[in-house]
């Protein structure tokens, strides 16, 4: 199953991730879940192919923080988390094959020093780290869920990490620094200024794909 979640704050970003996952990747399952999203966007979810979570909160009231307990949660054995902003270009179902039994599936973000990047997660079971990583979010407040992951691991390869092509998650600084590929599959259009791109071509009911911002 390929997932994400939200909450109200960019829960009008949803159907576009939906609609990009969907147009590719027409066999597989598809599931949202609810950080807190509005009781308006719980129906129109209902009414696409796509399974819904009940809502879920974590007491720092941030939704990304939620992250690691819907994957873990999620009703599939094979999981691909893509965050919200994440544009989906073509089929990725291969991503699960990429995987081993008992790791991680994530790649590097270079803007940070070849940290682990956590935009694209993926599991065929449920990791020891991904448990630990869960448990940390839940007890720690910190700036992010990347961050925490950083704390636990730091950069270097982890036994339970499989590192995947960068073409499955290529950064918006990527582009703007004019570091691009022909094979990319999924955008991540990251931070303030990767969402606000986002909502002013959906605003202008504009088509593109990997254009800089």
């Amino acid at each position: 199953m390929i997932i994400t979640g939200v909450d109200q704050n960019h829960e009008d970003l949803v159907i576009w991730w939906y609609e990009n996952v969907r147009k590719y990747n027409p066999n597989v399952k598809v599931g949202i879940w609810d950080f807190g999203m509005s009781q308006k966007m719980r129906e129109v979810i209902k009414g696409i192919d796509a399974w819904l979570s009940d809502p879920i909160y974590h007491p720092s009231n941030i939704g990304w923080f939620n992250k690691t307990k819907a994957v873990i949660n999620t009703p599939s054995k094979s999981v691909a988390w893509l965050d919200v902003d994440c544009e989906v270009l073509t089929n990725i179902e291969e991503i699960f094959d990429l995987v081993p039994p008992d790791m991680i599936g994530l790649t590097r973000d270079w803007v940070r020093d070849n940290w682990w990047a956590t935009g694209v997660i993926v599991v065929n079971d449920r990791p020891k780290l991904l448990e630990h990583w869960n448990n940390m979010l839940l007890k720690t407040a910190i700036r992010g869920d990347q961050e925490m992951l950083h704390e636990i691991v730091g950069k270097k390869e982890h036994e339970q990490i499989q590192e995947l092509p960068q073409d499955y998650q290529w950064l918006r600084i990527s582009l703007n620094k004019g570091k691009d590929s022909p094979t990319k599959k999924i955008i991540h259009w990251t931070g303030p200024k990767g969402k606000a791109f986002i909502r002013e071509h959906l605003s202008k009911g504009r088509k593109w794909k990997g254009q800089v911002v």
